[in-house]
């Protein structure tokens, strides 16, 4: 028994070293500008439909869970990373009152950011209205 000790103390490290390094490969690459406009702008049109066509509060909120979701697959260029973060937390706030969008103002990134991307936005097929990031802050 004293001589199986090594050995399941080491069989042990190296299961917690398998587990601290995990199979997940290299972490994402970010996504182009206009990736990360085609997930926006489909998912704004989705949101836009739902509050014109959805009769129940939780039919928006499904689809304010699904953007979430979506932004949550996507990594951002490193410019958007602080964006990104903070409108994932406005749209979680929106779950409880899935109305709320249409009246706080999300936030958006700087304007040096904002209008490189508002100038891409007509370049993107999802971006059917291209106006998220085309709007100056006062017009949200």
């Amino acid at each position: 028994m004293a001589r199986s000790l090594p050995v399941l103390a080491a069989a042990g490290l190296l299961a917690l070293l398998a587990l601290a390094c995990g199979d997940d490969g290299p972490p994402p690459s970010p996504v182009s500008d206009e990736g990360y406009l085609a997930v926006m702008c489909a998912n704004l049109d989705r949101f836009s439909d739902a509050i014109l066509t959805e009769t129940e509060e939780a039919g928006i909120a499904a689809v304010i869970e699904d953007f979430i979701a979506e932004l949550r697959g996507v990594e951002p260029p490193e410019d958007l990373r602080e964006f990104h973060g903070a409108f994932i937390d406005y749209l979680e706030e929106a779950v409880d009152d899935p109305t709320s969008p249409l009246v706080l103002a999300p936030p958006l990134p700087e304007d040096d950011v904002r209008e490189r991307l508002a100038g891409k936005e007509r370049s993107v097929e999802e971006c059917r209205e291209p106006t998220f990031f085309g709007n100056s802050p006062a017009d949200q």
